[in-house]
């Protein structure tokens, strides 16, 4: 998401949780922490919470919104969890601003981000955390930009891959080629795509966007920001209203889409409430089908893999992501604007009935900036929020609703 997108959908989404803040400020128990908070908002100036406040420590979890005797309580993760202190500080005070992220194991968390910044962005909840995400950020609260980091099992960053910094123009997606018998790793950074071995110790090639022809880029207007591998080695890159196949050895090989609302027309980049037009694409190559995040055009499209067109599911306002079940047969879409994430049947584009959840906010197992997810063999879900800069870890609840658990996913 580039910088200008960012700005845009803060707007939105600061007008979309208005009622929230003013709920934060109406409800909150400790008297101090009100009246700071609601003067830092008017004043425009750094809020300091009291010590207690629930918003000092960042890794509170899920349990703080249980009944007690039965009584109260709220949903705020669905059928999941959060785990209390997942990941550690990338460094210390600091949270890392994370893209994507790619479990490769339960015990390696491989995530990309645009830096890491000051951790008041992620333990402030109501009014200091909406003032926040609403201003620019001071370059004294930003560090480390363009990086990559590999965390364990405890969330303890295990490696740092920053010697690959100077080739990352911007970090989208990072993802395992599923066909490479040596598991690669991919990432896209706006203008290339990037191939490391599975270590992260080797840089084996670069696809610049700058060597495909001007011609099928609209002269050069694309930008690479999220990508699909075939069964048969292809690459299908997305960007703009544009898809571009490449071959294996990273040939260009065709390219589709254009601008428009119809058919096998994509958002133009800018317009609307989102900015960047696709904003992803997954290949099911045993169906022959490619699910393309149509996210300016508010829904998902559906084409084989020669590009033609079959469907497409409309009104998903903030479509932001999607991935597909290991089998294929369901899809989960996250929703960048509302914070939920939805399951639709793959083959029909319906949704299914109780599967949606997700709240919006700060609060730990709260959402903002949903950006993307992924889950671990065993069940665990990992979503990089892009508004509240941080990384958060769910495990199923043991009485979650099964249909709702998003469960293993089509790498």
């Amino acid at each position: 998401m580039s910088e200008q997108t960012r700005h845009s959908r803060t707007s939105v989404m600061l007008a979309l949780g208005l009622g929230m803040v003013l709920g934060a400020i109406g409800t909150w128990s400790h008297g101090a922490v009100r009246d700071v908070a609601a003067a830092g908002l008017q004043q425009g100036q750094p809020v300091t919470l009291p010590p207690g406040a629930l918003a000092s420590n960042p890794n509170v979890i899920s349990s703080a919104y249980e009944p007690v005797d039965g009584k109260g309580g709220e949903e705020v993760s669905g059928p999941y969890q959060v785990v209390k202190g997942w990941p550690q500080p990338v460094v210390e005070g600091w949270t890392i601003n994370a893209e994507t992220m790619y479990a490769e194991s339960p015990d390696r968390i491989i995530a990309v981000g645009r830096g890491t910044r000051k951790s008041p962005w992620t333990t402030f909840w109501g009014p200091a955390a909406f003032r926040n995400l609403g201003r620019p950020i001071p370059p004294a609260e930003q560090k480390q930009q363009r990086m990559i980091v590999v965390y364990n099992r405890q969330g303890k960053v295990v490696e740092w891959w920053d010697q690959w910094s100077p080739l990352l123009v911007d970090v989208q997606l990072v993802q395992e080629n599923p066909y490479d018998p040596e598991h690669h790793i991919w990432i896209a950074t706006d203008e290339s795509l990037v191939e490391l071995t599975r270590d992260g110790k080797t840089h084996v090639k670069t696809i610049d966007v700058k060597d495909i022809p001007a011609a099928q880029t609209q002269n050069g207007n694309f930008v690479v920001e999220f990508f699909a591998f075939a069964s048969n080695g292809d690459l299908w890159a997305a960007g703009g209203h544009r898809i571009v196949r490449f071959s294996k050895d990273g040939k260009f090989v065709s390219a589709f889409g254009k601008a428009g609302t119809g058919p096998g027309e994509f958002g133009i980049v800018g317009e609307g409430l989102h900015g960047n037009g696709i904003h992803g694409v997954v290949i099911d190559s045993n169906r022959n089908r490619m699910y393309v995040v149509d996210r300016v055009n508010s829904r998902i499209q559906v084409f084989d893999l020669s590009g033609k067109f079959l469907d497409q599911w409309p009104n998903i306002v903030g479509a932001y992501g999607l991935r597909l079940t290991a089998d294929g047969r369901y899809a989960w879409v996250n929703d960048g604007y509302t914070q939920k994430v939805m399951k639709y049947d793959a083959l029909t584009g319906k949704l299914v009935p109780g599967s949606t959840w997700g709240t919006m906010g700060i609060a730990p197992g709260a959402i903002w900036g949903f950006h993307f997810f992924t889950t671990d063999s065993e069940g665990s879900l990992y979503v990089g929020e892009d508004m509240a800069y941080r990384i958060q870890k769910f495990v199923p609840r043991k009485d979650g609703n099964p249909v709702q658990i998003i469960g293993p996913l089509m790498q």
